[in-house]
């Protein structure tokens, strides 16, 4: 392609302005960094229309997507309402950019955005910690990664925040060169080799366990790490310590003095967050996200969650602000 590389930025309701910052300011250091422009960011909207971010601010897009014919990068960004932007007119315009063999990529939840077009079958996609378990349930065909970003055949993504930075990087070093992706990340003070060695590992899917409990203690970790993987059908903690190697008392004892609880209070909070993560990013029902969490009725639910995070799940749901 003769000229600079259109990069197409769709603002969905609510998306990261954080998220969108770097990626406006990295195509612009980027174009400084050449001896002529590569890239030309194009901000879109499916009407057009002012777009609000998380934040508050609406940001006006430059056109409608129905004014974009051809994209040959889309980045999607969205951030707390994903099912906002699953619209008719957005996904049939992603279904034509891909037949036309662009680049799309995905920011944050945006992966919801792609699946629902079907355009991730199969494919690797790094979304954010919290959305890595209720959004395989709504797309398993994908394969979703707790991991910064991806970038593997044309399919670009973020688990947002600052690691949109690292899958801006990637897209500048694969569209241009590592070179002009290197000066970038010095103009914005950023180290690329840690990412790019973490990168080379290709670490498999994982769920993560809370930050620094594994540091702590490996015996920690792995009763954790067994809570986590069994909160649909919770197991009693005799047997989380068994399938650990743990003895009970060392148990009880490793969570009151580095996790401040009960191993019972504790694996029922796992649960009842992966409830509140289930509520802020899928369309479940109460009673599903109560089967899906391991509580036998909703009212037992509903009791647990009113009682750990102060307000009822429905509640909850219409309210992301009291979960904070």
């Amino acid at each position: 392609m003769d000229g600079p590389l259109p990069v197409t930025l769709v603002l969905a309701p609510r998306f990261s302005l954080v998220s969108l910052a770097i990626c406006i300011d990295g195509l612009r250091i980027a174009n400084r960094e050449s001896v002529s422009p590569v890239f030309h960011s194009i901000l879109a909207s499916e009407s057009g229309q002012a777009v609000a971010c998380s934040s508050g601010p609406a940001v006006m897009p430059d056109a409608a997507l129905t004014d974009l014919a051809v994209s040959p990068v889309t980045i999607v960004l969205t951030a707390y309402e994903p099912e906002a932007a699953c619209t008719p007119g957005l996904l049939a315009w992603l279904r034509r950019q891909d037949r036309q063999g662009g680049i799309l990529g995905c920011v944050d939840t945006a992966a919801l955005v792609l699946a629902r077009a079907g355009l991730l079958r199969g494919e690797r996609i790094a979304v954010h910690h919290e959305v890595v378990q209720p959004f395989r349930e709504e797309i398993g065909e994908a394969v979703l990664l707790d991991r910064r970003y991806a970038f593997e055949g044309r399919r670009l993504s973020s688990a947002g925040g600052m690691a949109t930075l690292e899958m801006l990087l990637a897209l500048i070093e694969r569209t241009q060169s590592a070179g002009l992706a290197r000066r970038v990340a010095h103009a914005m003070s950023f180290d690329m080799d840690p990412v790019q060695r973490a990168a080379k590992e290709r670490l498999p899917e994982r769920e993560a366990l809370p930050a620094g409990v594994s540091a702590v203690d490996r015996r920690l970790g792995r009763m954790v790490a067994i809570m986590q993987s069994h909160l649909e059908t919770p197991l009693a903690i005799a047997e989380v310590c068994r399938r650990a190697n743990v003895e009970d008392s060392t148990a009880r004892r490793l969570f009151r003095s580095q996790l401040k609880e009960t191993p019972v209070a504790y694996y029922t909070r796992l649960r009842l967050e992966r409830a509140r993560t289930l509520l802020r990013y899928s369309h479940l029902s109460v009673a599903e996200i109560a089967a899906a969490v391991g509580f036998a009725d909703t009212p037992s639910f509903s009791h647990a969650f009113r009682r750990v995070f102060g307000l009822p799940p429905s509640h909850a749901r219409a309210d992301f602000s009291g979960l904070d």
